[in-house]
């Protein structure tokens, strides 16, 4: 129970307020993506501004939801789990980087060795070994690209809220499958990664709507592995990000879908993994256990 001083944060974890951060989160992210689409300004500057300002929802909705519902205590815990490197431990930052390079060399070999797909042109690699100081540029455009924007709500504020009613498995489909949707309007907009693959093909928009709801099930794992990190979680999805698409571009339509496919499998072989795994089961009971602690303190 809540003491008289903390009353009026007793939507801490309302299902009520889970509801509106995805609905807040997806309507302002789809009308800033579609109102260019449907005035017909894509790629015009005052078109490319409306669609870029619904990029930023999840994290401001999940702040917005942080500073309204949690009390003090919850909101020096949250920050701490969104920027402490101790928090996030060398699990939160070691595992990310090997499994997203493996991905990426197994699926550049398949898809230039065996598929005979064009090779990627690795312009980032390029830019980098030129001049090394890039590499930096380059690791801050891969954090604002997705990470900065999305990381404070969808596993900031929503997945803890999603492990307690729904366990991990189930957690990580929902948000996968919102995740992914949130990304509608980007197949509709030229100039943007998923609209090309629209135009491509059909099936690689489809690869990638099976991957990035598998990611999903990646950044959970992360996440809980680290001691629930908001950071470990943004920085898998940097690699992700990093990895398998920005240091390999350009890509071709045949490239791309090989390595999607690859992410996929990874995806997949490491859920089963989770799925008969002690150690990662032991973890996670520590890991829920402590979100139902939240839950029942601040509710």
């Amino acid at each position: 129970m809540l003491v008289s001083k903390n009353r009026k944060y007793k939507g801490y974890n309302s299902t009520k307020n889970l509801i509106i951060f995805f609905a807040a989160t997806l309507i302002w992210t789809w009308a800033a993506g579609f109102i260019p689409v449907f005035l017909g300004i894509t790629g015009t500057p005052s078109g490319t501004f409306i669609f870029y300002f619904g990029g930023g929802a999840p994290s401001v909705v999940g702040l917005a939801l942080v500073f309204l519902t949690y009390p003090k205590e919850a909101r020096r815990d949250y920050f701490a789990r969104c920027f402490s490197p101790k928090r996030a431990g060398a699990t939160g930052f070691i595992f990310p980087v090997f499994f997203f390079a493996g991905i990426a060399a197994v699926g550049v070999l398949l898809s230039v060795y065996v598929f005979g797909f064009e090779k990627p042109g690795m312009e980032w690699i390029r830019a980098a070994t030129a001049n090394p100081a890039m590499i930096f540029v380059m690791l801050l455009l891969s954090l604002v690209s997705g990470p900065l924007n999305e990381e404070f709500g969808w596993r900031g504020y929503s997945l803890d809220r999603l492990f307690y009613r729904f366990g991990f498995l189930r957690a990580s489909l929902i948000l996968g499958i919102i995740w992914t949707a949130w990304h509608l309007a980007w197949f509709f907009t030229p100039g943007q990664a998923q609209y090309q693959m629209l135009q491509s093909s059909v099936w690689e928009a489809l690869l990638y709507v099976a991957f990035n709801t598998l990611l999903s099930f990646i950044v959970s794992f992360v996440y809980i592995a680290a001691n629930r990190s908001v950071l470990a979680a943004a920085f898998t999805h940097m690699m992700s990000n990093f990895l398998t698409s920005q240091l390999l571009a350009p890509l071709s339509s045949g490239a791309r879908s090989v390595i999607f496919g690859v992410t996929s499998v990874f995806c997949v072989v490491m859920i089963i993994c989770l799925s008969v795994s002690a150690s990662f089961k032991a973890k996670w009971d520590v890991q829920i256990q402590n979100i139902r602690d939240d839950m029942e303190k601040f509710s």
